[in-house]
């Protein structure tokens, strides 16, 4: 359950950390009210019955079901040193930003890198994840990071191009429309042939995938594929 909107969304046994699907909002799945099941169908069915009725006990007492279960497949991690340190040799703002960034290019640029694994980097660089939490938040605002899945990021490099004065096309709605054709998924190279066969650019594509990425449309279940949600 997302602390902040109160909406429930799935996530992978294991998972520390996932972004909700309604706010934005970055989940600390550990600390979150949650219920385990058998397959990721029962998990959607569940999670779309509960926030359709918003309330009831039917949830409630899933969660209690599963207790042993969370407990079985979530251990309790062990108290590091930096969460008693009090804060202390905390870093100057522009030194962090600095830092995150550079985290973000060496293990989010060439494929998305999941929450869990930016947290262990960020810990060992001595940043804050709740500072972290802040930032990812308004670099996704910005376009500059992206949610391929809502437990992993991947940031957003624009590679310099020459100036052929080509006109940019959004072609969004054509791709869901080729999506919805085509089973629903489709690796971004098909995607980008299918549209210059009929004039546009692939750097036209590329943007309207990005779109669509960010808006929550589609998400890159695997490097290379694309896939309606």
């Amino acid at each position: 359950m997302c602390p902040k909107c109160r909406n429930f969304t799935n996530a992978p046994v294991g998972q520390k950390r996932r972004r909700c699907s309604y706010c934005g909002h970055i989940i600390d799945i550990r600390k979150a009210a949650k219920a385990v099941f058998d397959s990721p169908q029962q998990a959607s069915s569940a999670v779309k019955a509960y926030n359709a009725s918003r309330g009831g006990d039917d949830f409630e007492k899933a969660v209690e079901r599963s207790k042993a279960r969370v407990l079985a497949f979530m251990p309790s991690e062990p108290i590091r040193r930096e969460d008693l340190a009090g804060g202390k040799g905390e870093q100057p703002s522009q030194g962090k930003r600095g830092t995150l960034m550079r985290l973000l290019g060496d293990n989010a640029s060439k494929e998305p890198c999941p929450l869990d694994r930016l947290e262990d980097l960020c810990s060992k660089a001595g940043l804050d994840w709740n500072w972290v939490e802040r930032q990812i938040q308004g670099l996704s605002n910005s376009g500059q990071l992206v949610f391929p899945r809502p437990w992993t990021v991947r940031l957003v490099v624009e590679e310099k191009t020459t100036d052929n004065k080509e006109t940019r096309r959004d072609v969004s709605l054509g791709i869901l429309t080729l999506l919805s054709e085509r089973g629903r998924k489709m690796k971004v190279r098909e995607i980008i042939r299918y549209f210059e066969e009929r004039g546009v650019a692939e750097s036209s594509v590329e943007e309207s995938l990005e779109k669509l990425m960010r808006s929550g449309e589609i998400y890159e279940p695997k490097t290379g594929l694309v896939s309606l949600l």
